[in-house]
């Protein structure tokens, strides 16, 4: 059976996601440095409206596997190189990255040099995702590629389970968001695959029916219909109610110590992580079509492909920016500050994660599959929007 098309347009998406994680964190400082301040306003919203980064990528991760696994027969050989591969690109460089941030902070807090004490420390630490407080994405990266092929045996096995994957998957999700509050009360709820299955499968569904639906998700000319229009407008509105109204309550709890009920964060924040990655793929493919060789979209994709090193790296830029803290200066010189944090993690870790990819023979240990995607991507003959949504020997 042949491959699906290649969607080039999901690096776009990975692009803006990376970013997204990047002023997240480059701005939680901020939020609680900077209270009081004329822009607070400001950091609050770039700190949480900007919180699409892991999210995105869950789905994307889940959009990919399905719309390349779903059309293809169920083989042995072919999920044993699956496994392989992210034996190999996704927990050979959670490991090393793991290692490199636990000695890291063993010596930050001024521990004692004893193995004894450390091995079982790290262990701990890495069988939960917490040997830095970015690896739990990896960490839930891992649990969902260990899901996967039973996910997609099921679904290939039952039609009506593919097709109402979204439900099943939001089922699932506040299942375990309301016992988890009432009975087991698990520490660390972000760290478990559980907590993002709305998107996950959100992801999957997409990624199965996605020949189907591309037409009422792409804005272009030819699908305009007013029934599309509607849904558009529609799915954009939600956007942005369910954005500005997560921004507003962490804003207000930050700002006034206001209580809201920890159902209203989750909704919001769920209705907002599952439009954003619709919301961002529209936005690629109307960009990439029509300014597939403008410069900056060329290094938006860039950076999307790069992302997952960037994601890995940027913690490391930000420690030692941050050992330069601001003694005194007036505001503006603060909110510098906080800006060439972002600049720095940006810019720095883009660089880095890219040299040692091109120049290097062992970038894979750090970067997983980063390296061969930059050198695919720099194979690639330049396309149309046309050429790259159709043609059938290309993959995602």
């Amino acid at each position: 059976m042949e491959r699906r098309a290649k969607l080039t347009e999901i690096d776009i998406v990975r692009g803006i996601a990376i970013l997204g994680v990047l002023m997240v964190h480059s701005t939680s400082f901020a939020t609680e440095a900077m209270k009081g301040a004329s822009l607070y306003g400001v950091y609050n919203f770039l700190n949480i409206f900007s919180k699409i980064g892991t999210t995105s990528f869950i789905l994307l991760s889940s959009f990919v596997l399905f719309y390349n696994y779903y059309p293809q027969p169920l083989t042995v050989q072919r999920f044993t190189k699956f496994y392989r591969n992210r034996l190999l690109y996704i927990v050979v460089p959670y490991l090393v990255f793991s290692i490199i941030y636990f000695i890291l902070r063993w010596y930050q807090n001024g521990f004692a040099w004893d193995i004894s004490e450390m091995w079982p420390s790290f262990l701990k630490k890495v069988s939960k995702g917490q040997a830095y407080t970015h690896l739990y994405f990896v960490f839930i990266s891992i649990q969902l590629y260990l899901l996967f092929p039973i996910l997609l045996f099921l679904m290939k096995r039952f039609k009506w389970l593919a097709a109402s994957a979204v439900l099943v998957g939001l089922a699932l999700q506040w299942a375990f968001f309301l016992y988890n509050r009432e009975y087991w009360q698990v520490t660390n709820r972000g760290s478990w695959s559980p907590t993002y299955f709305g998107q996950y499968f959100l992801g999957a569904w997409l990624g199965i029916y996605f020949d189907r639906i591309k037409s009422w998700l792409m804005i272009a000319k030819a699908n305009v219909t007013k029934a599309k229009v509607t849904v558009w407008i529609c799915l954009w509105t939600a956007w942005l109610a369910a954005g500005i109204s997560y921004v507003t309550i962490f804003y207000n709890a930050r700002m006034y110590k206001t209580a809201y009920h920890n159902a209203l964060y989750d909704g919001l924040w769920d209705i907002y992580t599952m439009l954003t990655p619709l919301v961002l793929m529209q936005i690629a493919f109307l960009i990439g079509g029509r300014m597939k060789s403008s410069f900056w979209i060329g290094k938006l994709r860039h950076l999307g492909i790069v992302s997952f090193g960037v994601y890995l790296f940027h913690p490391l830029v930000l420690l030692i920016y941050r050992k330069y803290p601001l003694n005194g200066g007036g505001t503006m010189i603060h909110h510098a500050w906080y800006a060439g944090g972002f600049l720095c993690a940006l810019l720095i870790s883009w660089i880095v994660v890219t040299l040692i990819c091109r120049l290097t023979s062992w970038s894979w240990i750090l970067f997983g599959s980063v390296p061969a995607q930059l050198k695919a991507a720099s194979a690639e003959p330049k396309r149309t929007v046309e050429s790259t949504t159709s043609s059938p020997s290309a993959s995602v």
